[in-house]
């Protein structure tokens, strides 16, 4: 499926340095100098402790040998502008892959979600209420599910959030539901199957009706053509008695998966539209942005209007955000890639601003000193704009400052 593929690629393409080096005098006869090594998966921009700054949170499969892998979430909490501690580092499953942030307990302190398809599990780390910023050991909260992607949201109307979560396991057919027991904040009730028609990748929660309810944006495989994978665009709108609504197709794809799903007012006239990053399956398909603006009937939608990737190198994940001040969200698309021959590796990120009617283009590019697969964006430096933060090159943390001078160009990526 989608992510496993993505990960796939990505070892393999860890690999193919590695080999590489080996070839630059690596190796003699033990495969002990691959290790330690890294890939990363996700990162994240938020104020985790409440100080008002924002700080970065990383997720990694860290390998120590062939056999022995293990997952690190680390939390660099800026402690003053532009200036980062150590980061705090948690053991948290065999091969995390995403990090979900809200406040599940109920305290007022921002907690962590994270999906581990390698460990069929879903983790909870609670803030440790006495030491803002830390966090608790990981309690697993799910089992025997291959979750590529958790959503955190209300889900049935009861102002306590809940989760869903992806299930990409092929004949799935199911999101599953955990419902927070409201009488005793940070549990959950048994979890519960939702049906779809297919398996799914990739989700996330919003208002997509304008009712006050939080409803889903989905990714679902449907049966493949040969190997080449089927997929369509879906949403299901909760009810006013707290019950998902039916799923509805929305925008069929074929030899595409998707690498991120936003819910954001594309246009600015209040009402949220969807937006989806797509990568090929194989060099038969390109790379490309959709955006389905919301019609006048809350919660319908227009067909996509895409955005080709076609020609961009490094498109290997995607943020959602306004990148040059003018309110309106905009697209930063983030990868490495091989060049030359014999092959080295480059990376690039990619900004993409928007050009009218839900398209896109290009506005820059910016190549990056290490082989970094991850972006998100936040506003570091406290000055109103988003700046951008890359992850990779064995667990390397990057930033890049929005220019002061010049709105919507990025200063030299710095170290954390």
């Amino acid at each position: 499926m989608g992510d496993a593929m993505k990960k796939l690629i990505e070892i393999i393409a860890f690999s193919s340095v590695m080999f590489l080096i080996a070839g630059c005098g690596g190796g003699g006869g033990s495969d002990s100098w691959l290790y330690p090594s890294w890939v990363e998966t996700d990162i994240y921009v938020t104020d985790i402790d409440g100080d008002g700054l924002s700080d970065v949170i990383t997720l990694a499969m860290l390998a120590t040998s062939a056999s022995q892998r293990e997952g690190r979430l680390m939390v660099y909490r800026q402690t003053s502008l532009g200036v980062f501690a150590s980061p705090d580092t948690y053991v948290v499953g065999t091969y995390p892959w995403k990090i979900e942030v809200g406040d599940i307990n109920g305290d007022g302190l921002p907690d962590l979600v994270v999906t581990d398809p390698d460990g069929r599990a879903v983790w909870l780390l609670l803030q440790d209420p006495v030491k803002n910023g830390q966090f608790l050991p990981p309690q697993q909260i799910v089992s025997g599910v291959y979750n590529y992607k958790a959503t955190i949201a209300d889900l049935n109307g009861d102002s306590v959030p809940d989760i869903a979560i992806a299930d990409d396991l092929v004949d799935s057919n199911r999101l599953v539901l955990l419902y927070q027991n409201p009488a005793q904040r940070g549990t959950f009730l048994s979890a519960v199957d939702f049906t779809l028609p297919g398996s799914s990748s990739s989700l996330t929660a919003g208002d997509l009706n304008g009712d006050g309810r939080a409803d889903l944006f989905m990714w679902i495989y449907l049966a493949r053509s040969g190997y080449t994978p089927n997929g369509v665009l879906a949403v299901s709108l909760q009810q006013t008695n707290g019950t998902l609504g039916p799923v509805t197709a929305l925008a069929p794809q074929t030899g595409l998966n998707v690498g991120l799903l936003a819910i954001d007012d594309y246009n600015g006239d209040g009402s949220h539209d969807l937006f989806a990053f797509f990568t090929p399956f194989s060099s038969d398909y390109n790379a490309k942005l959709s955006v389905l603006l919301q019609e006048s009937q809350p919660g319908t939608f227009s067909a996509p209007v895409d955005t080709s990737l076609a020609d961009i190198k490094g498109i290997d994940s995607a943020t959602v955000a306004d990148l040059n001040g003018d309110g309106r969200p905009d697209v930063a698309v983030v990868g490495f890639f091989p060049v030359g021959s014999p092959s080295t590796v480059q990376s690039r990120l990619n900004l993409f601003t928007q050009s009218g009617g839900g398209a896109f283009a290009l506005a820059g590019s910016y190549n990056l000193p290490i082989a970094a697969s991850r972006v998100a964006a936040g506003d570091i430096d406290g000055d109103g704009l988003n700046d951008l933060v890359v992850l990779g090159g064995q667990n390397q943390c990057l930033v890049l400052i929005q220019s002061h001078s010049v709105i919507g160009t990025f200063n030299v990526p710095q170290p954390l």
